[in-house]
């Protein structure tokens, strides 16, 4: 009987020493583990789109259609012209040919051809893209003439701001210097197109 609790009185003592060991083992295997980070989040590899920049306006074909005045010293009467025109990629230069009349020099319609470059006057981003503009003009029948005036970029009714087609309103003068010196100003207002359409 002595013996029984002996053998009883070892298996449970070797029972609880594996049981300590065990849960030991069990212990430092999870602390030794590393902690799990949270995922960090991707970075974005999606480049600025068209629509997201404002050179779009800039990059154009353009049909632009206006009234206004012809003045000289000697004779003033009213004007109208139209012309079309396209970006000169990859410089920032927009060349248009079209047509204006009647003028004050007393040509019923005189042809013209264009360069202009565009300065933008305020931060890209912007809805609306308010643009100074200067070049030189040949008006076929007047002769040399500086072109300048301001304009606005925008978009068309209905559409995102910067989309691939916008409008564009301005105020344009073409100051002859003789033959006689005469400005010519009208209020256009454009249909412009985006070159890789």
């Amino acid at each position: 009987m002595k013996a029984v609790k002996i053998i009883l009185w070892t298996i449970a003592v070797l029972a609880a020493a594996a049981a300590a060991v065990a849960q030991s083992t069990s212990a430092g295997t999870s602390s030794s583990q590393p902690t799990a980070l949270p995922d960090a989040p991707m970075p974005s590899n999606a480049a600025p789109t068209k629509s997201q920049s404002k050179d779009s306006y800039y990059s154009r074909l353009g049909i632009l259609c206006g009234a206004g005045a012809s003045t000289s010293s000697a004779n003033t009467s009213s004007l109208v012209g139209c012309g079309a025109g396209m970006t000169l990629l990859p410089f920032p230069v927009f060349i248009e040919a079209g047509v204006m009349g009647p003028m004050a020099n007393g040509r019923a319609v005189s042809g013209y051809l264009s360069l202009d470059g565009n300065i933008s006057l305020a931060p890209t981003g912007l809805k609306y893209a308010p643009m100074a503009l200067v070049g030189y003009s040949r008006l076929f029948e007047a002769g040399n003439a500086l072109d300048y005036g301001l304009a606005l970029a925008m978009p068309r009714f209905g559409e995102e701001k910067n989309s691939e087609n916008s409008l564009r309103l301005e105020l344009r003068d073409y100051y002859t210097f003789s033959n006689p010196q005469q400005h010519n100003v009208m209020l256009r207002i454009g249909w412009m197109l985006d070159e890789t359409d």
